[in-house]
């Protein structure tokens, strides 16, 4: 019985000790920050004021960008030059239609995780115009075409000769 009430008396001091540890809040050195992980480092500035690696600023740093939704300052993404446009396609083809996208990429230089978001485009896509008819195609219809030009020919002075040696 005595290791009961030892027991429970135990339980309740060590709850009464960790919400008094939760109410005690963290003293911040800094007068614009509003929550600490420890004397010095920040975990949320006051209002007018943006976080950055711990610390509170009134303007983010150079080489950052302000997040007005959270009030951090994020690292500009540094990309590199933009690449070659690609060839001229439509469903995969570099011939046959009359209009086609071409599309070029640049790469990231350097930017962290967190900040992939504020990446500019690395991306661009633009229309452009495409050779209508594929080589050996275009040939082929010409050929047929001429060769069924000449068949009407044929068949029209067959027509009129047939007519002509009836008459």
């Amino acid at each position: 019985m005595q290791w009961i009430l030892f027991l429970l008396l135990l339980f309740v001091n060590s709850m009464e000790m960790l919400t008094q540890a939760r109410r005690k809040k963290r003293e911040c050195r800094s007068p614009s920050c509003e929550s600490c992980f420890s004397k010095d480092f920040c975990m949320k500035c006051k209002e007018h004021f943006f976080l950055h690696k711990g610390k509170c600023f009134s303007a983010c740093p150079p080489e950052t960008l302000a997040q007005s939704s959270t009030r951090e300052c994020q690292e500009k993404c540094e990309t590199g030059p933009w690449g070659n446009w690609s060839p001229c396609t439509n469903q995969g083809r570099t011939c046959g239609y009359k209009w086609g996208t071409t599309t070029r990429v640049r790469e990231v230089i350097r930017s962290s995780k967190e900040e992939s978001a504020m990446c500019p485009t690395l991306s661009e896509s633009r229309k452009c115009r495409m050779k209508k008819h594929c080589p050996g195609e275009k040939n082929e219809k010409k050929k047929k075409g001429k060769r069924e030009k000449k068949e009407k020919k044929e068949k029209k002075r067959k027509k009129k000769m047939d007519s002509l040696m009836a008459t």
